[in-house]
């Protein structure tokens, strides 16, 4: 009895232990989806910052590479003797929730860091799906944000919508510098400005579709274009074939606009079963990563190839941080390193993110809050994205530039795509690596 009694309770602790496992490791946002806590050093205390991130859903590719620049430099800070707060030593921990590419669950989950973890700062980053309900929480409660990796114009509209903020501080290329930029590709393809191209759009009916669609409907004319406009679609839609025929009717020259991956695969496929022909494809958001563009390789067939998109960083890029000293090169090397794969365009504003609240925290010197934010709002930076200063203001949202190129994903002996910069005229005074030409492609191609 006494030995069936040992075994029953021992079965029980791993029954329990169990569960605890379980519950640890639950999806919806409930839990850390990864989390960087100071160490290699005894400190006095930690700068807690929260970081909302879209790991799982439509958006994952580009959360892709969050907890390697988070480990990167929290173990930075901890080798480095910590950041001096009041006097004394301080670890950094990030706390990474994933928003499962839900603007609902971002807004959950930045309260919660904001009542129930107490973080001293935010980093409201990937898209305007997961910027905005970020930043917005961020400036009801008055925590410092760091806001990145969005257009501006549609985080303006959003957040600060003519008011000033007071805790949100955004680093990103407006709408009107994406146009520029794609402006230019069109060019590279044939269709220069006042040549009467007619340039078919493609936006959901989201915050960024909705500024990208009003600014390029209104740009596009005045450069001598023909807009093609079937209307904005509901995101997520499973049916684009009335789009793909209104293109079809129009006889469209460039196809242009920016999606989410599962919403451009289904619009690009039922493009090519309605036979549109277009001499170039113009797209942001779902063809930046090499994952969104290989299963849109595998999905039609090989026909990929020659799509074009902006492209704001790659490793090569001639930029080196101020706080740590690594250049975009050696980062990027040790990604592909550590990962095997390419360190995507989303995880080096991840790391300038953080590069961000560490500059903030290190001026400061305290956890105030409204101390934070004002050496936050002092940023003048060389991050590993460029140099950011938040010097600019549109519809009471402070922010800085970044840079911007034009791209295209060409084809490879070894049959993978690869995102290659084949225009700079945007930012012609920085040394952005030029490493290809224009190639026709795709397939629309007339």
């Amino acid at each position: 009895m006494k030995k069936r009694g040992i075994l029953a309770l021992a079965l029980a602790l791993i029954l329990a232990v169990s569960m605890l496992a379980a519950c640890g490791s639950s999806g919806g946002g409930s839990t850390p989806a990864g989390s960087g806590a100071a160490s290699g050093g005894d400190f006095a205390g930690t700068i807690k910052i929260g970081y909302v991130n879209p790991t799982t859903g439509a958006l994952a590719g580009n959360g892709e590479g969050c907890d390697w620049v988070v480990k990167r430099l929290t173990q930075w800070v901890a080798d480095n003797g910590g950041i001096t707060i009041d006097g004394k030593q301080y670890g950094i921990q990030v706390i990474v929730y994933d928003s499962e590419s839900d603007s609902s669950k971002c807004s959950e989950m930045a309260q919660k860091l904001a009542e129930e973890d107490n973080v001293d700062m935010m980093i409201a980053i990937q898209t305007p799906e997961t910027v905005i309900p970020v930043a917005g929480v961020a400036e009801r409660y008055g925590i410092p944000c760091v806001a990145i990796q969005a257009p501006v114009n549609p985080v303006a509209a959003n957040v600060a919508g003519g008011d000033k903020t007071e805790w949100v501080f955004e680093a990103f290329w407006t709408i009107e510098k994406v146009y520029e930029a794609h402006k230019a590709l069109w060019t590279a393809a044939g269709y220069a400005p006042n040549t009467g191209a007619k340039v078919g759009l493609a936006f959901a009916n989201d915050a960024d579709g909705s500024a990208w669609h009003d600014i390029f409907c209104e740009l596009l004319p005045k450069d001598g274009y023909e807009v093609v406009d079937p209307g904005m679609y509901p995101s997520g839609s499973d049916d684009f074939t009335s789009i793909a025929a209104a293109y079809k009717s129009a006889g469209i020259d460039v196809l242009a606009g920016t999606n989410i991956p599962p919403d451009f695969l289904k619009l690009y496929k039922a493009c090519i079963s309605a036979g549109v022909s277009a001499g170039c494809v113009t797209m942001g958001k779902c063809c930046l990563l090499d994952g969104d563009v290989a299963v849109l390789e595998n999905d039609t067939q090989g026909l990929a190839n020659g799509i074009m998109t902006e492209v704001w960083w790659q490793p090569n890029y001639p930029f080196t941080s101020a706080v740590t000293g690594e250049a975009s090169q050696a980062i990027g090397d040790a990604y592909l390193a550590d990962t095997g794969r390419n360190m995507p365009q989303p995880a080096g504003y991840a790391y300038a993110a953080l590069e961000l609240a560490i500059n903030a925290f290190q001026k400061a010197g305290t956890l105030d809050k409204e101390a934070v934010r004002d050496a936050l709002a002092a940023t003048d930076l060389d991050t590993v994205v460029g140099p950011i200063k938040y010097d600019q203001e549109m519809m009471g949202l402070t922010y800085g530039d970044t840079v911007i190129a034009g791209g295209q994903w060409q084809l490879q002996e070894d049959g993978t795509e690869k995102l290659v910069v084949i225009d700079n005229t945007v930012y012609s005074n920085i040394d952005i690596p030029i490493t290809g030409e224009y190639k026709a492609g795709t397939a629309l191609t007339k």
